[in-house]
């Protein structure tokens, strides 16, 4: 029974950990290829420049309260965001919940295996994507 709610506090608090870092790893796929800071400016809207306030940060649930879109120009933000940023959360917080407390290196180095391989695999296909839009294919 110590197990099961170890595990599953230990989840718990991964979650949102891996979704922060699914929301970090957004920006860096943002910005890096447009050449941007990663530091300055601070979160915007990339439609009206409005500066994301604390409560606009929070992963899926900022998506899920604002309707997916800018609170101050009404600009609809990618679904895909808050996807990407649950499946990061599930990545890293999964791996604990099944074993976790009994297993904790191989639980927490499969948690993060997996959440460096989706953001590889995504910032791959992002690039690609990208390249085969420059050339016009």
């Amino acid at each position: 029974m110590l197990d099961i709610l170890c595990n599953l506090l230990g989840a718990a608090f991964l979650l949102p950990l891996g979704m922060a870092l699914g929301s970090f790893f957004e920006v860096v796929l943002d910005r890096v290829p447009r050449g941007e800071s990663l530091l300055w400016p601070p979160s915007h809207c990339r439609t009206c420049g409005h500066r994301l306030t604390a409560d606009e940060l929070i992963p899926v649930v900022s998506y899920l309260a604002q309707r997916g879109r800018c609170r101050a120009c009404d600009t609809p933000i990618g679904r895909g965001v808050p996807i990407r940023e649950a499946v990061s959360g599930l990545a890293l917080a999964a791996p604990w919940a099944v074993t976790g407390c009994a297993d904790p290196v191989p639980a927490l180095s499969l948690g993060i295996g997996l959440l460096v391989a989706i953001w590889i695999g995504y910032g791959v296909i992002r690039a690609r994507a990208s390249s085969t839009a420059r050339k016009g294919n």
